[in-house]
């Protein structure tokens, strides 16, 4: 496989207006869908993990949509979209805070407060085909927390998401992207496959249980998106993290929510 047909995996945060890095748009968003549709496959995000484990091969020009946080305006503005055009999504929700805002200790507060999805619509986004994953109970530091409460915070949100949806979660979100070996062999036990924020595409070495991804904040301009799959676009990314490692921000500061 040439290496520009890899597969992407992009993240989302918020639809909805406002200037914050995580934010797009809906109607930029609904372009974005339709460009997608019309010229690359959009696979769920299980598709991808199959083609790291041996259960299958990692489709090419391949695109996975996953949406962070579980924000409220998942349902009023992605959902239609991705009804109408049919494509699969993943939402990574934090289970202590459905139904409320994304006010958990830590966030930042230029971020500001929007509402998350209560329990019945992640019922009824699950009973609709969308896969529900876990982000953890409360967007803890994983990193930072004794074992038995890390451990707490994976299983926990997988338990409580199954038991309410009634379907079998599958993937994990690390909150802020922070993972060390300890705790992947804790999600491991888990799940069969997990997200972290490191940018790039999805390469068959790749570990699927620290999955590289795309924020959607570096390809706001239109002919960024379009460039999906093409030489230019992996140097863009890799450059664009490396302007984040100079500025010294942490690995999933855009996930502050």
């Amino acid at each position: 496989m040439h290496a520009t047909q890899f597969p992407v995996i992009l993240t989302y945060h918020s639809i909805s207006e406002g200037r914050s890095p995580l934010q797009i748009s809906p109607g930029l968003f609904a372009e974005q869908m339709q460009w997608l549709h019309d010229n690359v496959q959009v696979a769920p995000l299980a598709e991808v993990v199959r083609g790291l484990t041996g259960d299958g091969s990692l489709p090419e020009r391949t695109v996975a949509l996953t949406f962070d946080d579980g924000f409220s305006d998942f349902h009023t503005a992605a959902v239609p979209v991705l009804r109408r055009l049919k494509l699969p999504a993943t939402i990574f929700v934090l289970t202590e805070f459905c139904g409320k805002t994304n006010s958990w200790p830590g966030q930042d507060a230029w971020i500001g407060t929007r509402p998350l999805l209560t329990w019945q619509q992640i019922s009824e986004l699950a009973q609709d085909g969308f896969q529900i994953g876990a982000h953890s109970i409360n967007h803890a530091v994983l990193t930072a927390l004794p074992r038995e409460d890390a451990e707490r915070q994976v299983a926990g949100s997988k338990a409580e998401l199954e038991q309410r949806t009634g379907r079998q979660v599958e993937f994990f979100a690390y909150p802020y992207g922070r993972w060390n070996p300890a705790v992947r062999n804790m999600v491991r036990e888990h799940y069969q496959g997990a997200c972290s924020t490191g940018a790039g595409a999805v390469r068959p070495h790749a570990d699927p249980l620290a999955l590289p991804r795309v924020d959607v904040h570096y390809l706001r301009r239109p002919a960024w998106f379009r460039a999906l799959f093409t030489p230019s676009f992996l140097t863009y990314v890799a450059t664009r993290r490396l302007i984040r490692r100079m500025r010294r921000q942490p690995e999933g500061h855009y996930a502050r929510v």
